[in-house]
């Protein structure tokens, strides 16, 4: 339907623009169905006959044939119905030289750029008519025209705002004029003569520089590459960089030379920003054989040797696929290698930067580059590392708040694509509709993930109808609720994050700090059954103060997102410079990475205390908290098959008051900050430097800022880590249920149960704690609200009792969220694994076993936010359909 829509809308567009150009040029006007039929007219008569052809359209490839050609009285109409516009197709008309190129809406503006082109008799003409709803608030279209007959002006935009492209192609024609209308000095001769031809070469040499890549790898040695180049002596508006999908295949043969960096997704495919490009060279090779001998090109491919195992031949045969597929079947179309491939190999010393130093000396001696001697001003910029991106975006604003009110685009620029993390979301896009929207020719389906931060877990009825709420609203209709023991908001469109930011706010709640590099969401046993509700309490209470110690001070988030209408009217500053902002913990850099607290009580050990950067056990003895033993340098994140990354357990330091817990957490902060990896984030956590430096030393520090040592650390006993199912009360006479949400996804019955749930303790009667294990407890119910509550349970099915939580895998099963929106997954985790579990759970059954808890896990990639590794079954993927299996972790954790 969506596609019959859009044939559509393109056919009445070409029917109003056709209507219109006759309307424009008269009746006696000659327009045509097909470029071949306006040639043969256009041959036969002095007038201009026209063509028109949608945007994207195949027959635009005649067109381009027919201007090399010379074509000099034909006309073409593009027609564009659907934003976002490419200027492309004009953008290379201006290059044949002598063609008339226009770029207007429909209306008077493309009116008067119809007639003007029709009086064009010199040559071709090309105009691209866009329908006004498909370039309204795109802050790259250009509306221009380009008149050859005006020699000294011949370009005039239309608009405040000239695209890169065109400003490219501007400064190249005007150094090309310049060189070639320059006098020669009658003293000079010889010498002259030789300056003239060095300024002409210099003006014509180009390079341009593709590269595709999903972790930015490829895209840094690309642009390292252009760096060198524009210091090295070419021309800034010569050297063009960017992906290879914002590539046309069909200027290849017209390019003199061409770098490629291409790294390795999946089972040797292509990265997404490189994909579609391959499969149209692949496709159009028949028509591109034997057109590319004047172009010069070279490759460097990116991968990793041991992906598929050591010595394996699938590793073998995946290895930088496609580098080397690449590079035979662009050799196969006639270009001429600059050099051999290169490769950069994920197992070597340095990784690829080893392969690609390498290969870089060998291209810049090739390029006469290998002595930068300054250049070109413009600049591609490198991959700014995160630490760099940290120090310019003045304390986590960047240019976060403009970007989101830029409605041109659904996504925000790179930097800020960083800072918003610190601000408790993610730009994502959905990856099951990349290649359909790609040839749709627009962008990707970009959105946002919002996490809530919710220390321990905890929320009243009515912060949960308030988030039902914003979900409805604004997000995809489901809560996802994590292992950090909070709710996930999915499907989020940048028109409507800060209107989400804002409707939490309003719950007295907010996302601060929910990811980035800070302390994030703090979390606690949640099972009441532990201990007596007032050391629940306590420990609780001990909980946020570590967590509202260790907050960033930052007034980022307010200014961005919640500053709105009279009421939060900003401040301008009109003189006087502005006082820099402190943030007492963290400085200006923030910390290495991430950084994770949990808090256990035991004998549960549901936080997976010893995953954590931080954690502090409970001591109770006697009915009363006594303080915590402390441990550190926890983690599970790692990258796969590179050895200087794993997962690690933390190890127990001490035991300190339960008054200098959040005073604990500070300073083991500050110690990473000091001393943690700044030079490598798949090295930048805790758990590096605990195990750089060693526990000792990492004891000593906080010893040393904490000014007294710690004690030893007491004994204590986990037992075990799952969830409370079912029923139980506390001394204080109140209620808990714990309920099974599979997965964490708050949806169909489960979600119009806790819904009616809320109605019923809404008021002051009841609470809920979501769990480290993606469930619900319903928390603090009275006696009263009991019946009515277990009645909407089974009203809607909910489990919560073993009996109706069908088996031990389901019971203890966790997945992340994965494809097709998290940009790092390599595989499935949160569609897949209950439908794995419901096959294992025919073989559980059959022998006996099913109601035996066994911990399973899933993740789509070793960053491990459903912590696997610690899984008696962990599936961790790396590819589609491909995971490492890992068995036999400890039952509870430790």
């Amino acid at each position: 339907k969506t596609e019959q829509a859009t044939s559509l809308a393109v056919a009445m567009a070409i029917e109003r623009i056709t209507s219109a150009l006759r309307q424009a040029l008269g009746q006696g006007a000659q327009v045509v169905k097909t470029v071949e039929e306006a040639l043969a007219k256009s041959a036969e008569g002095s007038s201009k006959c026209w063509v028109v052809l949608q945007s994207g359209s195949d027959a635009l490839k005649e067109v381009h044939s027919a201007l090399e050609a010379g074509a000099g009285a034909l006309g073409v109409v593009i027609a564009a119905s659907q934003g976002p516009v490419s200027q492309i197709e004009v953008l290379r008309a201006m290059e044949y030289g002598g063609v008339y190129a226009a770029a207007a809406e429909m209306g008077s503006a493309g009116d008067a750029a119809l007639k003007e082109a029709a009086t064009y008799v010199d040559g071709p003409s090309v105009v691209l008519l866009a329908e006004p709803a498909a370039v309204r608030g795109d802050g790259k279209w250009t509306p221009f025209r380009y008149d050859p007959r005006r020699e000294d002006s011949a370009f005039k935009a239309d608009g405040g705002v000239v695209r890169k492209e065109i400003q490219s192609f501007l400064a190249r024609e005007d150094l090309l004029t310049l060189v070639a209308k320059k006098t020669l000095p009658a003293d000079k001769g010889t010498e002259g003569e030789a300056d003239l031809a060095g300024g002409l070469g210099d003006a014509s040499k180009t390079v341009t520089i593709l590269y595709t890549s999903d972790t930015g790898h490829g895209e840094e040695c690309a642009k390292a590459v252009a760096r060198q180049c524009r210091q090295g002596g070419y021309a800034s508006s010569a050297v063009r960089c960017g992906t290879m999908d914002s590539y046309d295949i069909n200027a290849l043969a017209s390019e003199p030379l061409i770098v490629f960096c291409v790294a390795t997704a999946g089972k040797g495919e292509f990265p997404g920003n490189g994909r579609n490009f391959w499969e149209k060279l692949s496709a159009n090779a028949k028509d591109l054989e034997g057109k590319l001998g004047g172009l010069k090109y070279t490759v460097f491919g990116l991968g990793d040797s041991h992906y598929w195992g050591k010595g394996t031949e699938e590793s073998k045969v995946n290895f930088a696929k496609p580098a080397r597929e690449l590079d035979e079947l662009i050799a196969s179309l006639g270009a001429v290698r600059l050099m051999p491939v290169g490769f950069g190999d994920d197992q070597d010393v340095d990784q690829y930067h080893t392969g690609f130093g390498e290969w870089k000396a060998t291209l810049y001696s090739k390029l006469g580059v290998e002595k930068a001697s300054g250049g070109g001003d413009a600049d591609d910029g490198p991959v700014k590392s995160d630490e760099v991106i940290k120090t310019e975006t003045n304390q986590l604003r960047g240019s976060l708040k403009a970007a989101l009110d830029d409605v041109s685009t659904g996504q925000v620029p790179f930097q800020d694509t960083k800072m918003i993390k610190f601000h408790g979301s993610y730009q994502q896009d959905d990856r099951d509709l990349r290649e359909e929207r790609q040839k749709l020719g627009v962008e990707n389906a970009f959105s946002f993930m919002i996490r809530v931060r919710l220390p321990g877990g905890y929320c009243t009825p009515e912060q949960w109808i308030a988030m039902d709420d914003t979900c409805q609203q604004f997000a995809n209709g489901t809560l996802k609720i994590t292992t950090r023991q909070t709710w996930q908001l999915h499907g989020v469109i940048k028109r409507d994050v800060k209107d989400t930011m804002r409707a939490i706010n309003r719950a007295c709640m907010d996302t601060i700090a929910a990811c980035g590099d800070v302390c994030r969401n703090v979390l606690c046993t949640s099972d009441p059954s532990v201990c007596s509700p007032a050391v629940m309490k306590e420990v609780l209470d001990y909980t946020y103060a570590i967590h509202d110690h260790c907050l960033p001070r930052t007034g980022a988030y307010h200014e961005i997102f919640l500053q709105h209408g009279p009421e939060m009217a900003e401040k301008t500053q009109i003189m006087g410079s502005t006082p820099l902002e402190e943030e007492p913990l963290y400085g200006q850099t923030y910390l290495p990475r991430k950084y994770k607290i949990a808090v256990a009580i035991p004998p549960s050990n549901d936080v997976d205390l010893f995953a954590h950067c931080a954690g502090f056990i409970a001591i109770i003895e006697g009915g009363k908290l006594q303080g915590f033993n402390v441990a550190v340098g926890g983690g599970l994140g790692f990258t796969h098959n590179n050895q200087k990354t794993h997962p690690r357990l933390a190890d127990v330091i001490g035991f300190c008051k339960p008054d200098d817990a959040k005073y604990l957490g500070e300073i083991i902060l500050t110690v990473q900050r000091d001393f943690g990896d700044r030079t490598n984030r798949k090295h930048a956590r805790i758990k590096y430097t605990v195990e750089d430096y060693g526990p000792d030393f990492y004891r000593e520090q906080i010893e040393e800022r904490l000014g007294y040592k710690l004690e030893p650390a007491r004994p204590y006993t986990f037992e075990r880590r799952g969830d409370m199912f079912g029923w139980k009360q506390t001394e204080d006479g109140l209620w808990h249920c714990g309920l099974l949400v599979p997965i964490g996804r708050v949806k169909d019955n489960s979600r119009q149960a806790l819904r009616r749930i809320c109605d019923v303790l809404k008021g002051g009667n009841g609470a809920f704690r979501m769990t480290c294990n993606q469930g619900v407890l319903v928390s603090d119910v009275p006696e009263s609200k009991k019946a009515a509550v277990q009645k909407i349970l089974d009203e809607f099915k909910v489990p919560c009792s073993m009996q109706t939580t069908g088996g031990g895998l389901r019971r203890n099963m966790i997945a992340c969220v994965a494809l097709p929106t998290c940009p790092l997954a390599f595989a499935e985790a949160e569609r897949y694994l209950p439908t794995l579990v419901e096959r294992l759970e025919v073989v559980t059954e059959k022998f006996g076993i099913k109601d035996e808890d066994v911990t399973i896990r899933m993740t789509g990639c070793p960053n491990s936010c459903g912590r696997p590794s610690m899984a008696e079954i962990g599936f961790i993927g790396k590819a589609p359909g491909t995971y490492n299996m890992y068995l036999g972790a400890d039952f509870i954790g430790q």
